[in-house]
């Protein structure tokens, strides 16, 4: 399963006037970028202008004649349905992971820099990534968004666990977002 056919899946939410690059080859660009360590809309476009022909041409794709800007990626990641993102980009992830028998998983949740809303009332708000991965490999299985006021860390590692095939496995949580009931799950393989 190829990541730039999984990508081009994608939806463009964008309007046709004045567009200059494939949401595709932008969202690319994003994930190889954050890869190599350059979060956040400059330091995409950083990312872009210093090595996206150099991605180009490993990838054996050709190479626009410019760089999308930081205000490409900016409207790109603002307009993004960061779920459906997720679940695709978990899809073609989780085909490079094997889980073992008896393999440990961890996940935590991670607040999301610059999402927070109603800092300081009753009212606060922020988004948060959770992720499951494996502690041999190193190797993040899936990942979701949460929103804080509407769901939990709890249900996030749910969804996630019931998504990933687990023979037996062992899993740890951040005992600070979860609930007692969560310490037994029930799989198809059986309780964990």
């Amino acid at each position: 399963m190829s990541l730039i056919a999984e990508l081009k899946r994608v939806e463009d939410f964008r309007s046709g006037h004045g567009r200059q690059h494939e949401l595709w080859f932008v969202l690319l660009l994003l994930i190889v970028g954050g890869a190599c360590g350059y979060w956040g809309y400059r330091p995409a476009a950083e990312f872009a202008e210093r090595y996206g022909h150099e991605v180009c041409d490993f990838l054996g794709i050709a190479a626009p004649p410019k760089r999308p800007s930081y205000s490409t990626f900016r409207r790109v990641m603002l307009g993004l349905d960061f779920t459906a993102f997720a679940e695709l980009f978990n899809r073609w992830a989780s085909s490079y992971v094997d889980i073992q028998p008896g393999e440990w998983l961890s996940s935590d949740g991670k607040s999301i820099r610059g999402s927070v809303s109603h800092y300081n009332s009753s009212q606060q708000d922020f988004i948060s990534l959770v992720s499951v991965f494996t502690q041999k490999s190193k190797q993040v299985v899936c990942a979701l968004p949460m929103r804080n006021k509407k769901t939990g860390e709890e249900q996030a590692v749910r969804q996630m666990l019931a998504a990933v095939e687990l023979r037996g496995g062992v899993v740890t949580t951040d005992a600070l977002h979860t609930k007692k009931r969560l310490r037994r799950l029930e799989t198809a393989e059986g309780t964990i």
